[in-house]
């Protein structure tokens, strides 16, 4: 068995070992009970992002609702991908196909992350849309740009940052264009083009609410900073991973993506059949990864860019990589050393963290959604069982809502105005249902007396302490909708609801519900 091989093996048994370990023990976050609220009712679409992660989650949720069997995406993807990797490179080079794969296993983000989000069917799809993308270029079949056009139209399914991979697949396509590149683009237009219907079809039935979320609600704050840049920077290093980082910061001079072709060129004989192919795949797979992250550094002084954001590209980057023997066999085992000891780092410090006592960090801020997520039973039993089942529960923030939904298994609505993330619960829950109902409203934060006295006929809070974090239960008797109609719910209209006059009108649960003789149109 060839040493690089061995490697391969021993990393993905090592790497799946730990992140089993790690998915088991870590508690559901907020952002993962969200999702998984959405798999709970299955929709053709949710209020940030497309349905994908919510169907996977539907799915594994009717095995079993246990972190590690609802987190098995973002243990496999990574491995799926890396032998992606093995495959699309092993007609080359048998020893450079086992370090592809291998550094796909040691992307950091793909070292410690076991949550499941949006981000992993993402990953997932985009992935093989770059691998049947690769392999099209090589064999102009068509079948190969239909199949990349089905895993984007997957990817659209999953987050719309999807849409950087087509444009990137698009400018390969129309730079010095061939009647057999632009025919494949248009197999992978038509291949993806239902995913696309479908999103704007569920929109425009359902007030815009991805639209409105992802381009006109969420940027209140973007705005010039001369610190976002750098940020992006360090985490476009991190996420590639240092050494090829580097590597591909190094050709940055050339000032073109196909720069790609003449490090591959460099490391075969351009006149042999097997070497150009090497190099229009090389120069494929440096279009896929530079379009988006140049499109990301050209955002990035007026918005900050998510580490999350950049793991699906760190695939392309890795194959240009290796393909484009970029620094040679030398850099290459750098790259397979630094990523072998920094996944150590990573590892050692995770199983720290996951020993030390949850008390450790009570002089964080954070500390008391810290204690509600990992002590979800203590706060439980402070509740109470039968408060619990005889009122309608609730908190003021989703991360908190959905977070007590998954540990207290019952349905928790969020109670106030909330902010432009994460609004699904517009659509879940109808107020109007809950009139006259006893509310416990579940506060980690500070209440300030009188709040809600206007929402119910009689309000008492009173605060608890679980392991050194205060919370306020406030049981509201009586609630009265249309009180909470006019004040909260039309501030939430007036905040988050103002379709803009460009987007066609149309049904919009919100307004349809509360506000019928209003539109939600501006």
């Amino acid at each position: 068995m060839p040493q690089a091989r061995r490697v391969f093996l021993v990393l993905l048994l090592a790497s799946l070992l730990f992140k089993i370990v790690f998915a088991a023990l870590l508690p559901m976050t907020g952002d993962e009970a969200y999702f998984l609220a959405w798999g709970r009712e299955p929709d053709w679409g949710f209020y940030d992002h497309p349905p994908m992660v919510g169907w996977w989650l539907a799915v594994l949720d009717a095995i079993s609702s246990h972190t590690l069997v609802l987190r098995l995406p973002a243990l496999l993807v990574p491995a799926v991908l890396a032998f992606g990797a093995v495959a699309a490179v092993r007609r080359y080079d048998e020893t450079l196909a086992w370090l592809a794969g291998s550094l796909v296993l040691l992307a950091p983000i793909n070292v410690w992350n076991v949550a499941i989000t949006t981000d992993v069917p993402l990953m997932f799809f985009s992935g093989l849309a770059v691998l049947a993308y690769v392999r099209a270029q090589r064999t102009g079949a068509g079948i190969d740009f239909v199949l990349c056009g089905l895993a984007l139209g997957g990817a659209l399914m999953s987050k719309y940052f999807a849409g950087l991979l087509a444009i990137a697949i698009f400018a390969h396509s129309v730079w010095r264009p061939s009647r057999g590149k632009l025919v494949g683009l248009g197999l992978v237009v038509l291949a993806s083009l239902p995913a696309a219907v479908i999103q704007i079809w569920w929109n425009a039935a359902n007030c815009w609410p991805n639209v409105m979320f992802n381009i006109v609600n969420r940027h209140d704050s973007a705005g010039l900073s001369w610190s976002t840049p750098a940020l992006y920077i360090a985490s476009a290093i991190y996420a590639m991973s240092p050494p090829l980082a580097l590597a591909l910061l190094r050709r940055r001079g050339e000032g073109k993506a196909d720069a790609a072709v003449g490090a591959a060129a460099s490391a075969v004989d351009p006149r042999d059949d097997a070497g150009r192919e090497r190099a229009i795949a090389a120069n494929t797979c440096a279009w896929l990864a530079a379009v988006p992250l140049l499109i990301f550094a050209a955002l990035s002084p007026v918005k900050t860019i998510g580490l999350h954001w950049l793991a699906s590209f760190a695939l392309p980057a890795i194959l240009w990589f290796v393909l484009a023997g970029a620094g040679g066999d030398r850099a290459r085992r750098g790259a397979l050393r630094f990523g072998i000891g920094f996944a150590i780092v990573h590892q050692v410090l995770i199983a720290v963290l996951l020993v030390l006592p949850t008390e450790t960090w009570s002089g964080l801020r954070q500390y008391p959604g810290l204690v509600m997520t990992v002590h979800a039973d203590e706060l439980a039993d402070a509740i109470g069982s039968e408060r619990l089942d005889s009122h309608v529960l609730a908190s003021n923030g989703y991360s908190a809502a959905v977070t007590l939904e998954y540990n207290l298994d019952r349905r928790v609505v969020v109670f106030g105005s909330g902010s432009s993330h994460a609004r699904h619960d517009d659509m879940r829950a109808d107020f109007r249902e809950l009139d006259g109902r006893d509310f416990l409203i579940l506060r980690k934060d500070r209440y300030q007396p009188g709040e809600y006295d206007a929402f119910f006929e009689r309000v008492t809070a009173e605060t608890i302490d679980v392991r050194g974090a205060s919370f306020t239960f406030v049981t509201g008797r009586g609630f009265r909708y249309e009180v909470y109609r006019d004040e909260v719910l039309e501030e939430i209209r007036r905040l988050w609801y103002q379709v803009p006059a460009w987007l066609p009108s149309g049904p919009c649960y919100f307004c349809d519900r509360y506000f019928p003789d209003r539109a939600c149109h501006r």
